[in-house]
């Protein structure tokens, strides 16, 4: 089934390309992908989330303890609309989208007139991908509180996940002329500014949510994007204060390292790259990015393998990761071990132009 995750939008990513590394390094670099909004988190070629049994069972046991306390919250207050409502929120959240209209149901025959419910069944549509059912349920809520900027907000939101712009400003100037202090306003307006290419637009929205909460975690981390890509050592607050928002979340400091890395920093990158695997070890691009350093920037073949040994043993498909190790061996003259990787990427990945390359360099070599 198509869902809708908002959140895509608002961990948009950039990415960097180093051009004058044109023959083996071309398009190596990670793409960055929010996603953390995706939450994001969001990475083409190098997803940041592995797929190991073990994970998938620390997401299912931690997924299944926040449902027991959001349960128990229904349970000590029965007759209020508001934990039914957190919990369906969590359940769309999670693509439980069933449990999620259970619970906004139950929320309505308690209290079919409280606005809250229908705000929260837009966002279960809205997640759910049925965008018009959304608009629906905020059209009620509308009539049940008209002065409510935050109904307006939500509409814009559903607008702009269809990229109608034009009722997408609407609904937020909307909003604004009843909340001229909504963060989020000024965060959406920002987005919609970025993605129809308008920067200068989207940097002043996205100053206007900071001023207004300045913890709003995906506006502070849009500005050290957009500050990064700009080449204005602002990125480097704005992705740090961003960080410590969600200190728990690798993906600001993720930017910031390849924001020094891009920036002629390896050993600051480096830095970064090692405070996010003392948040999250797993965190496949942070190992193979110290690799990527190691083997580009600093010509310490010995620890790019070591960093890209660790990628692997997270993902043992990551081609990226198995390529440059072999790279770094054929640059150590461990010409055999190079072979076997640039092998196994071919097994991997059929006619690879990288590989077949490396092949035939070693051909050369040992001829």
């Amino acid at each position: 089934m198509f869902y809708y995750r908002f959140q895509i939008k608002a961990f948009r990513l950039f990415s960097a390309n180093r051009s004058q590394i044109k023959v083996v390094y071309s398009n190596l670099l990670p793409v960055l992908s929010v996603l953390v909004i995706a939450v994001l988190l969001l990475i083409s070629s190098c997803n940041n989330k592995t797929t190991n049994k073990q994970e998938e069972q620390v997401k299912s046991d931690s997924i299944a303890n926040d449902i027991v306390r959001l349960t128990a919250a229904i349970s000590a207050n029965p007759l209020e609309t508001t934990p039914y409502l957190e919990r369906a929120k969590y359940y769309a959240h999670t693509d439980m989208f069933n449990e999620a209209l259970a619970d906004v149901n139950t929320a309505l025959d308690i209290n079919e007139n409280d606005p809250a419910v229908y705000l929260t069944l837009s966002e279960v549509y809205l997640y759910s991908g049925k965008t018009q059912r959304a608009l629906d349920a905020l059209k009620k809520a509308s009539e049940l509180d008209p002065d409510n900027a935050d109904v307006d907000v939500s509409t814009a939101r559903i607008y702009l996940t269809m990229s109608d712009y034009k009722q997408t400003f609407n609904a937020l100037r909307e909003a604004l002329s009843k909340n001229p202090e909504h963060a989020e306003a000024f965060f959406l307006s920002g987005l919609a500014n970025e993605e129809m290419g308008d920067t200068i637009k989207a940097i002043d929205s996205y100053q206007n949510a900071v001023a207004r909460d300045k913890k709003h975690y995906h506006a502070l981390k849009q500005l050290g994007i957009l500050f990064s890509i700009r080449h204005d050592k602002l990125a480097i607050d704005y992705l740090r204060n961003a960080a410590q928002v969600k200190p728990e979340s690798p993906e600001p400091l993720y930017i910031l390292g390849m924001h020094y890395q891009e920036h002629g920093q390896p050993d600051k990158s480096l830095s970064v790259y090692q405070e996010i695997l003392q948040i999250d070890s797993t965190f496949k691009l942070a190992h193979y990015n110290k690799g990527y350093v190691y083997l580009v920037y600093k010509a310490e073949y010995d620890n790019a393998v070591e960093a890209f040994n660790r990628a692997l043993s997270i993902d043992p498909e990551y081609v990226d990761a198995l390529f440059n190790r072999g790279y770094a061996k054929e640059l150590q003259g461990e010409f055999d071990e190079a072979r076997m990787d640039y092998q196994q990427v071919l097994r991997m990945k059929v006619n690879d132009d990288k590989a077949v390359l490396g092949l035939n360099r070693l051909d050369a070599l040992t001829r």
